[in-house]
């Protein structure tokens, strides 16, 4: 296997994709899915202009998702699991930026991330314990890394690409929970379409973007705060990177990480019934 242990950045993922087949395309028409009762499944600001798009037979590819684009590694009693996504440049119709689908990870889910190529928005959502909806987003260069909070949403725009980010994930033992989050991965229909979305997303403004959604998405989020990644991320995950991180699989580092992400990542309130579609 090539060697995947000599740093972040784009030779990562260069080597990475070498190796990789020719994953899952996530086109505009999987935007516009709906739950089992007919509720959207994910929140656009122009879905009738997503929707024109597609009945007039234009349906480009999002984002090529490689899952287990290296092998699954344990540690920690834990088996841990790792995806590559390369998203397009561009715009949707109406305006918003090329994005993920967006979705809810379980409670006991850590999940981290690292840009290796592009430019990318972040935006993660949940409540805290109190109740009161959090709202944060992040602009991600090559090398940055994001850990998304226990059980929450979050969404991934493109800024600049192509983009190309890698993940990690494991779901933590002594929580309770419906379904795990290899379960979610392999299930779309528990994935993506299990809860409402949060109805807040990206537009491009100039050469940069702002945060929009429907009224009742932005009465309840409000306008985001801007986040950076935290000293005790980069730490955690150490010099190499993440690649290196999920390939070496060390135990010493992959326990700082846990520990590390169960003392600072906030853990996410159980979300309303009326926010399930």
């Amino acid at each position: 296997m090539t060697d995947l242990a000599t740093g972040p950045g784009p030779a990562a993922g260069t080597a990475l994709l070498s190796a990789a087949g020719d994953g899952v395309d996530r086109h505009l028409s999987d935007l516009l899915a709906t739950a089992a009762n007919g509720a959207p499944a994910c929140y656009l600001a122009d879905p009738g202009a997503a929707r024109a798009a597609c009945e007039g037979g234009s349906d480009p590819v999002l984002y090529t998702a490689h899952r287990d684009i290296l092998p699954p590694t344990r540690a920690l009693g834990a088996e841990w699991f790792a995806d590559l996504c390369v998203y397009r440049p561009g715009r949707l119709p109406g305006g918003e930026l090329n994005r993920s689908i967006g979705h809810w990870n379980t409670p006991a889910q850590l999940e981290v991330f690292e840009v290796l190529s592009g430019r990318v928005l972040m935006i993660t959502a949940w409540h805290d314990p109190s109740g009161t909806p959090v709202l944060n987003w992040e602009a991600c260069e090559p090398g940055d890394l994001v850990a998304v909070p226990f059980g929450a949403w979050h969404q991934t725009s493109v800024l600049d690409g192509p983009a190309t980010v890698f993940n990690i994930y494991t779901d933590l033992p002594g929580t309770e929970q419906q379904h795990t989050s290899r379960h979610a991965a392999q299930h779309a229909e528990v994935k993506y379409r299990s809860s409402a979305p949060v109805e807040i997303t990206a537009i491009r403004a100039g050469t940069g973007f702002t945060l929009t959604g429907s009224r009742r998405g932005r009465d309840h989020w409000g306008r985001g705060v801007r986040a950076v990644e935290p000293a005790w991320l980069r730490e955690a995950v150490g010099p190499k990177g993440l690649v290196a991180l999920h390939t070496s699989a060390c135990a010493d580092r992959m326990s700082r990480l846990v520990d590390a992400a169960r003392t600072h990542l906030p853990q996410a309130q159980p979300r309303p019934e009326g926010d399930r579609p």
